[in-house]
């Protein structure tokens, strides 16, 4: 797993902040997060990964706003957002050389787009920028993996971009690949849940689980009994976004993580720059 680094804490408290503005809270609400948010995310201990303190902060947020999902309204709109380019990015996929490699780029470009902060977006400018992505998208290194795996566990991430996973999907489907797809067991910032794969239609086209923890992320330590059986009994798994990377990284080497390293620490962590569009293989994650 991966640990704490000082760059996060600011990172919770922005979180946090961004709930309750959502929320329309008053300045001296805002406040009481930022003073009980702080010196939490001080105690608690430094070998923990982040998206365990994550779970922690978003307690304290949910006691004070009185919210137990405070980003619905973000997610929804995320959702309908990414809805609404699933049919063209479909065509896009299944008129390309290699489709499965582009449904893969076409996902990871969700994990780009903030859905929900804005509107509006240029989509081409990010499937260009994903369609590029070279020094660390392994798609071959997948591929072989997978060459002989007819299981795979694929951990979700966020609300908006969990439509266009349905692609990845469809395309592993497509070459009989058995996919269950899992999701967070309740809300946690703008991560998808049970309800969000029910409105894109996920649960349509392949069976889907919660992690089972209401967590940015996940931890085998955290994980339902059932979802640990199914990270078992997969020959791969496909983790998507950086909380799955803080939770699942060195647990197994059929693990491969899809994600855009936004973040300091997490770049540290692969060894890559800011902004690097990865698609990694575990061995090649402890390598780095």
């Amino acid at each position: 797993m991966m640990r704490l680094h000082p760059e996060c804490i600011p990172c919770f408290l922005s979180a946090s902040l961004r709930a309750a503005r959502i929320l329309g809270l008053p300045d001296g609400r805002r406040w009481e997060i930022v003073e009980r948010v702080a010196p939490l995310t001080l105690e608690l201990p430094r070998g923990w990964p982040p998206l365990l303190v994550g779970g922690r902060v978003q307690q304290v947020v949910e006691e004070v706003t009185g919210s137990t999902d405070p980003f619905a309204v973000v997610k929804r709109l995320a959702n309908e957002q990414a809805l609404a380019r699933l049919d063209e990015l479909r065509a896009r996929v299944r008129a390309a050389r290699n489709p499965l490699e582009e449904a893969l780029r076409v996902a990871v470009a969700g994990n780009l787009i903030d859905f929900g902060v804005s509107d509006s977006f240029d989509l081409e400018d990010v499937l260009q920028r994903a369609e590029e992505a070279a020094d660390y998208f392994y798609y071959d290194e997948f591929a072989h993996a997978l060459s002989d795996d007819r299981k795979i566990l694929y951990v979700g991430d966020n609300a908006g971009e969990i439509a266009w996973d349905r692609l990845v999907v469809e395309e592993l489907q497509r070459m009989g690949v058995e996919v269950v797809f899992a999701v967070r067991s309740g809300p946690a910032l703008n991560d998808a849940t049970l309800e969000d794969a029910r409105y894109v239609g996920l649960d349509r086209i392949c069976r889907v689980i919660g992690t089972g923890a209401a967590l940015p992320g996940i931890t085998l330590g955290e994980a339902s009994d059932g979802f640990r059986r199914e990270f078992k009994r997969a020959d791969l798994v496909l983790a998507k976004g950086m909380g799955n990377f803080e939770g699942l990284a060195g647990e197994s080497e059929k693990v491969f993580f899809l994600l855009v390293a936004k973040c300091l620490p997490v770049a540290r962590e692969l060894e890559v720059p800011v902004g690097s569009i990865v698609l990694r293989g575990s061995e090649q994650v402890l390598a780095a």
